[in-house]
């Protein structure tokens, strides 16, 4: 394709409603507390006000929807346990694959009308509505989704830190589906060279993370698209324009196969540096496992010193603790039993990059392991390449060539990286 892609997107928004001024309902949550789950005639009703408020056809489905369009179906993630008093249920939105104008027009809609309906709870940050995520569906048309340009286009972590969303259950990042792989192949093959080329693309291709753990699902392909995980419902009520939350995504997407060769090398040579870092700290790595009732529970060490929890039920998941009891800095899931000490050293790189972004949480309660991971940060910080400020500077000179190449002189691309680039001038916004 040499063309610009039509992208379209569809969302998938979580919110926890109230009574909505309705007399049944106010009598339900009164006597019965909030719904475990949406009930029918609720999503039913909540339908029937979205019709009235934005004159779309707005409709609540006994079963999973088999086309697309604008339904309320309830929502499993939610638990009410420790909901405020005036919350009822939450429900899920979905909405039909559109335009991304259109999209960002009915986003707009559902903004007036969840307000109209609810007031202002969905639009404050809190801890209940961090729970609630805004699933975004994207496709382009004929343009390929290719995991692998996405892999290494798309900075995640900056994403994710923006959002709230790091390390959580439903958004692990693919860097950490293909990491293990690329870190068992370096031990093998420390220059890399072996993996130059088409090697690189097989490999992510490959190992790409297709399920809901992953922040970019892309089992979806099978259906044509792209799920992305990565946003907040804060940032649906409150953030920038959908294209402009999206580009840093479809740009590297779009990317031509003659201009992705620099970022492949620049993602070749993080690893390398990885790959090093893990071979000076592998004997200081330890581990353990205790049978449990339900689930196998352990440690792991980092030069003797408690580093994590270990959590196996036949994949294991790491846990590294932060400076307070079950404060957790980090996680990865669903790695296999002998790749423990590979997946440390992808959390190690997840907090190193962090911590050059001026994104860290908190402080890692190893102090010897976070003393290496500082080591690992400086060590990119070597390379100008490395880091993300050079990854969307290519990114965007590349949007630039493909748009001044395809389409006509008389067009003004000034601004065609609206408030992406605007983000990414300075880290200063990813501090928290």
């Amino acid at each position: 394709m040499t063309g610009i892609p039509a992208w379209r997107a569809g969302f998938e928004l979580e919110v926890i409603l109230g009574d909505l001024g309705e007399p049944r309902f106010e009598r339900e949550l009164r006597e019965d507390g909030p719904m475990d789950l949406a009930s029918p005639a609720y999503c039913r009703f909540v339908a029937a006000r979205l019709r009235e408020l934005t004159g779309r056809r707005w409709a609540a489905l006994a079963k999973p929807p088999r086309r697309p369009g604008f339904y309320v179906v309830p929502e499993y993630g939610l638990d009410p346990l420790h909901w405020p008093r005036d919350r009822l249920a939450g429900v899920e939105l979905l909405t039909p694959p559109l335009p991304l104008n259109d999209a960002d027009a009915v986003r707009r809609e559902l903004i007036d009308a969840i307000y109209e309906l609810d007031d202002d709870f969905n639009f404050i940050p809190n801890e209940f509505t961090e729970d609630c995520g805004w699933h975004i569906n994207i496709d382009a048309g004929e343009q390929r989704l290719d995991p692998d340009r996405f892999i290494v286009g798309v900075d995640e972590l900056a994403i994710l830190s923006r959002n709230d969303r790091l390390f959580s259950r439903y958004t692990g990042t693919q860097r950490h589906a293909v990491g293990i792989t690329l870190l068992r192949h370096l031990a093998h093959d420390s220059s890399g060279k072996f993996l130059a080329g088409a090697a690189l693309d097989n490999v992510l291709l490959d190992r790409a993370g297709r399920d809901k753990g992953y922040a970019a699902n892309f089992s979806k392909l099978l259906n044509g698209y792209l799920e992305l995980r990565h946003f907040s419902a804060d940032s649906f009520f409150n953030g920038a324009s959908l294209t402009e939350q999206i580009e840093p995504i479809t740009v590297a997407l779009e990317l031509w196969p003659s201009q992705s060769a620099p970022l492949d090398r620049a993602f070749r040579r993080k690893f390398d540096v990885l790959a090093h870092w893990l071979k000076r700290h592998r004997e200081k790595l330890s581990w353990e496992l205790h049978p449990g009732c339900i689930v196998a529970e352990g440690r792991v060490h980092f030069a003797g010193s408690p580093l994590g929890s270990l959590v196996a039920n036949g994949f294991v998941e790491v846990n590294l603790f932060g400076r307070e009891e079950y404060d957790y800095v980090a996680t990865i899931r669903d790695i296999e039993l002998p790749d423990i000490a590979e997946a440390v050293a992808l959390l190690a790189l997840d907090l190193a990059e962090l911590h050059n972004l001026n994104a860290s949480r908190s402080l890692c309660a190893n102090k010897p392991f976070h003393s290496a991971m500082l080591k690992l940060a400086a060590d990119l910080r070597k390379d100008a390449e490395l880091s993300s400020a050079a990854q969307t500077k290519f990114l965007l000179d590349a949007q630039a060539r493909r748009h001044l190449k395809v389409c006509s002189p008389d067009n003004d691309f000034s601004d065609i990286s609206g408030t992406w680039a605007t983000l990414h001038a300075s880290t200063a916004p990813l501090a928290r």
